[in-house]
């Protein structure tokens, strides 16, 4: 039989019928494949048998060979498919677009790789020369194809931004005509929007250096770019959690941003010869200043847990130095929602009219700089709203001031009452300042803040009565703009012991008579507090009962265990009843050890029965009941400690004789395991409920003699409660 040679497996199109509105994709299937394997090698082969495939689409969303070498950031491929075209179909090539309206300029503004762009460039610049296009036009095709827009209305320099990519970005827009016609895209949304959406700040300060007029403009939903910077707590680090460890590396990381060293290298800055005293010409042309650039080879990359680290402290950097920037043309806090002072309300008859009428006006700035003038106003005036005019669209949308103290975000409220301290009594269309907002929200650090305006803190901001006729006592009772997830995690009983807390700091820097204040529905705040909260009392209530239950029982079983101990000794006795080893320290230490774990396992269940027993009030939750608890569980704690350490001197006197290092090592190792496991799984509610410790502190205070409170030790405690 004749031998069948099987030759190389030939590509077949296969086409389908074509539905209405629908399109059929027919296209290789080889080199795509050796795409997304990363097989860039097989992909340049199967191209250089097909040269005539090239043009050809690869998906489905019609990217071609070109598209994918520009978004793959693969400059050889691209190198290599542009020797494989015709000088007459480079442009053709180049200006192609997919489904999404991509030329391969798009694609490769979603890179960072500069020579790519170069090489695209250069390669259409030869064509138009070797087809005897003068100089003028070879620039002309090139700015055509660098501001075409695809489907969304964005060029590849508004995508660059999009995504990050600052060199692209830079160098694209040396390239291009007036950089100012790719600021918006076909939905109105700003190209500086776009960049602070992303948290690309370091784009950002880049782009206000070209034109500082992007940050005076709003969305489509009437915001700001600092208004979108307000609603990042994430971007800043007063409003990050960090552990211990992660705070301690962080502050060590150097806070450097990225050295683009393509604006110095190739002599595309401007003259900064004249230099800058603070840093700030720098940071307006969206650069570092040189002292702060560091190499990349110092970067900490071998590290992939610090190199994130220090990825985020870089961009709380720039998310400052971003601030800092648009806080200076900000202008929103001017138009404050003004209102008649309202006095405290007893009950029915025994109150002013709390429906004041309100009217919004315009602060005039005297702090202003001379010419500024708000956007879309004509020369020599400022935009000025009448009484009343635009209530309901300042109702619907916080300044960036307020939606920063909501958030929790100090940096933002630090610079914004640096550069205009007069925003700090801004009202909303509520008639809330920022203290009820960092109240409401349980922004704490907000608050601490705000309690260092002792003046304007006496004076306005803690007598100002809301629309709802609400007091600041009062929104501590309103749960329904409370952020604490780090509170909730640990338990009910923490969350109530929390709220309690914001009750009494609140009442200490409020007059003492708002606290008889009756809000619109003749509620106090003490009344609003107890209805709101009815329910996570209960839950804290559950929640105490099960823990103390499952925790004395823990207690009684290591009591039992310990008793039983005592009257086992370790080795036996004599014949007159003396322990056999009486006389050795080992023993000492194991009998030392089982009182202690013994008194301390009945302590503990006493503490825990004292819970059991108590009446579960609310107000017990504040510092009675976690205070027991606190010592409960660190009585317990110990008693486990002591027991396993009785238990290891009772191997070891056991084993003494023979005197094995290892033997006593295995011992150890096994008699700290549990120790250890229980203090991993509870040190999260431990340590929540170790901050109840410092009422025990202030107990002590009091009975404490004056002198002693000079200590640096009770100082430490007072600042921190």
């Amino acid at each position: 039989m004749k031998e069948l040679k099987i030759e190389e497996p030939i590509e077949l199109k296969i086409e389908e019928p074509k539905e209405k509105g629908g399109r059929v994709f027919s296209g290789p299937t080889k080199p795509y494949k050796a795409a997304l394997d990363g097989n860039w090698t097989k992909m340049k082969a199967y191209y250089g048998k097909h040269p005539e495939r090239v043009l050809e689409p690869l998906t489905v969303e019609r990217d071609t060979a070109f598209h994918i070498a520009a978004y793959s950031g693969r400059t050889d491929l691209l190198r290599h498919l542009l020797r494989l075209v015709t000088t007459t179909k480079t442009l053709e090539a180049l200006s192609k677009h997919n489904i999404h309206g991509n030329t391969v300029f798009h694609e490769v503004a979603s890179t960072d790789k500069v020579d790519a762009a170069e090489l695209l460039i250069s390669k259409l610049m030869e064509a138009n020369v070797q087809e005897g296009t003068n100089n003028g036009n070879n620039q002309t095709a090139v700015r055509e194809l660098l501001e075409d827009r695809n489907q969304l209305g964005e060029t590849p320099l508004y995508r660059a931004v999009a995504l990050g990519r600052t060199k692209m970005a830079k160098f694209l827009a040396r390239r291009i005509g007036d950089i100012r016609d790719h600021f918006r895209r076909n939905d109105k949304m700003s190209i500086l929007h776009i960049a602070v959406i992303g948290q690309h700040f370091e784009t950002a300060l880049w782009l206000l250096g070209k034109d500082k007029e992007l940050g005076k403009r709003k969305g489509t939903d009437d915001m700001t770019c600092l208004h979108l910077l307000a609603k990042m707590p994430s971007a800043f680090k007063s409003s990050t959690r960090m552990n211990p460890m992660k705070t301690f590396i962080y502050n060590r990381l150097p806070a450097h941003l990225h050295d683009y060293d393509d604006d110095v290298d190739k002599g595309h800055v401007e003259d900064d010869s004249s230099g800058s005293e603070s840093g700030m010409e720098d940071l307006e042309r969206g650069q570092c200043s040189k002292s702060l650039r560091k190499s990349k080879d110092q970067h900490p990359s071998e590290w992939p847990s610090i190199e994130k680290m220090w990825e985020m402290k870089r961009r709380h950097t720039s998310a400052i130095k971003l601030t800092q920037l648009l806080v200076k043309m900000d202008t929103t806090w001017k138009n404050s929602f003004l209102v008649e002072d309202k006095t405290i309300s007893l009950g029915e008859g025994d109150s002013l009219d709390l429906s004041a009428t309100g009217k919004e006006v315009e602060v005039e700035d005297s702090s202003s700089d001379e010419g500024e003038e708000e956007e879309g106003e004509g020369e020599g005036g400022t935009k000025r709203r009448p009484s009343g005019a635009g209530r309901d669209q300042h109702s619907t949308l916080d300044t960036p001031l307020l939606i920063a103290a909501s958030q929790g975000i100090v940096e933002i409220l630090d610079e914004m009452l640096k550069q205009h301290p007069q925003a700090i009594e801004y009202l909303n269309s509520n008639e809330e300042n920022l203290l009820h907002l960092a109240i409401a929200h349980r922004q704490l650090q907000i608050f601490n803040h705000l309690k260092g305006k002792e003046v304007i803190l006496r004076c306005r901001l803690v007598s100002r009565i809301d629309v709802k006729g609400y007091t600041i006592l009062h929104h501590v009772g309103d749960l329904s703009k409370r952020s604490g997830e780090d509170i909730e995690e640990a338990g009910p009983a923490l969350q109530l012991q929390d709220e309690l807390k914001w009750l009494e700091r609140v009442r200490k820097v409020m007059p003492s008579h708002y606290t008889l204040h009756r809000d619109n529905a003749g509620r106090t705040a003490d009344e609003l507090f107890k209805t709101k909260h009815a329910n996570l009392l209960n839950k804290a209530q559950k929640w105490i009962k099960e823990t103390t239950g499952s925790s004395s029982t823990v207690a009684v079983l290591v009591a039992t265990v310990v008793f039983a101990a005592a009257y086992t000794v370790p080795g036996g006795t004599d014949e007159k009843g003396h322990p056999i080893f009486l006389h050795s320290r080992i023993f000492s230490f194991f009998t030392i050890m089982d009182v202690v774990s013994l008194a301390s396992s009945l302590t503990s269940v006493v503490m825990f029965l004292s819970i059991s027993t108590s009446p579960l009030e609310q107000q017990y939750f504040h510092k009675n009941l976690p205070r027991r608890l606190m010592i409960g569980f660190t009585l317990l704690f110990f008693s486990m400690i002591t027991t396993m350490l009785s238990f290891t001197a009772t191997v070891l006197l056991i084993i003494h004789s023979q005197n094995r290092a290892w033997t006593s090592t295995l011992i150890y190792a096994a008699a700290f395991l549990p120790v250890s496991m229980f203090a991993l799984l509870q040190f999260p509610l431990y340590t929540a409920f170790a901050k109840t410790w410092h009422y025990l502190f202030k107990a002590i205070k009091k009975v404490l003699p004056a002198s002693l409170m000079h200590l640096r030790f009770f100082r430490a405690v007072k600042r921190n409660t």
